[in-house]
């Protein structure tokens, strides 16, 4: 090997040694701002399944995930039946929960299979996870599919 692939092969090789060893990946999607400065983008985009089946007044949620970034909550719903759940995206400092809140951004029913963007101020209230809550507001309903905290892509709002 010449000097100059070497000396790639050694900084590629630390590199991703390095990325094993971190939570925080070494080589992360840039994208440049309006200014030209450059943001990291980190994900949290992989689908969890989750399942709502709730009699009157109840209510639950999943539990809370890390969310990287100002994108919506994205979610799929497969199945749903009874009365439509009232959808919420609570956001918490961390995936304990501490100091979570309602952070949703509109009103959203769980009536409407499909994918779809639930609007959320989670990372602009200081808060780093998400987690998707419903509530029966009018009667017994059940929904079902998957969510994740960051929204990769472009998707209707769920309506209400």
């Amino acid at each position: 090997m010449k000097r100059q692939s070497l000396t790639k092969f050694a900084f590629a090789s630390c590199a991703v040694a390095v990325s094993l060893m971190t939570a925080t990946p070494v080589f992360a999607d840039t994208v440049s701002d309006v200014a030209g400065t450059e943001v990291s983008t980190y994900a949290n985009n992989s689908d969890t399944g989750f399942a709502f089946n709730l009699g009157r007044g109840g209510k639950v949620g999943t539990g809370f995930r890390r969310k990287d970034d100002s994108s919506s909550l994205y979610i799929k719903i497969l199945a749903y039946s009874g009365k439509p759940l009232r959808l919420y995206v609570d956001g918490a400092y961390d995936t304990g929960g501490s100091g979570w809140k309602d952070c949703t951004e509109g009103v959203y029913r769980s009536n409407h299979k499909g994918e779809w963007e639930m609007y959320n101020q989670v990372n602009e209230s200081g808060r780093h996870a998400a987690r998707l809550t419903s509530w029966a507001e009018n009667g017994a309903g059940s929904v079902n599919g998957v969510w994740s905290p960051d929204c990769v892509g472009r998707y209707q709002k769920l309506p209400a």
